[in-house]
């Protein structure tokens, strides 16, 4: 379980790196504003892999025994939770700059990174609201 927490984070992230700076266009939709909630879902997931990344790299190093993505939801972390963010929104705001300065085909555009910091959000605190869930009943 470990390895895949280790390599999803980072290859989930190069992707949306990959694709928000490349020549790759979303599919059309024709629902208005449908960018905005493509962003807001590209960022919730990135934010929770990272939140996942985290924890089980302090798991691996603190012990030694097997864990799942349960128990890692189960056991809210504040610090976890605000370096995941952090680092997603570091990430929105460098691919937004990058749009601007190196991709041909790209704009930044100050609402997708709205649009990411509400995804970001959305899944910490649903993250916070799923542990608290978990421990009332123990």
């Amino acid at each position: 379980m470990a390895k895949l927490f280790y390599w999803s984070a980072p290859v989930y992230t190069a992707l949306i790196i990959y694709f928000s700076i490349g020549n790759s266009p979303a599919p059309p939709v024709d629902i208005s504003n449908i960018d905005k909630i493509y962003h807001c879902g590209a960022y919730f997931i990135m934010a929770m892999l990272w939140y996942f990344f985290f924890y089980s790299r302090f798991l691996t190093q603190q012990s030694h025994f097997k864990f799942t993505w349960k128990d890692i939801v189960a056991s809210w972390s504040r610090i976890i939770a605000i370096s995941a963010a952090v680092l997603s929104f570091i990430v929105g705001v460098l691919v937004e700059f990058a749009q601007e300065y190196i991709s041909v085909n790209r704009t930044m555009d100050m609402m997708d990174a709205l649009a990411n910091t509400v995804g970001i959000v959305i899944a910490i605190v649903l993250l916070w609201l799923v542990s608290k869930r978990f421990n009332t009943h123990s």
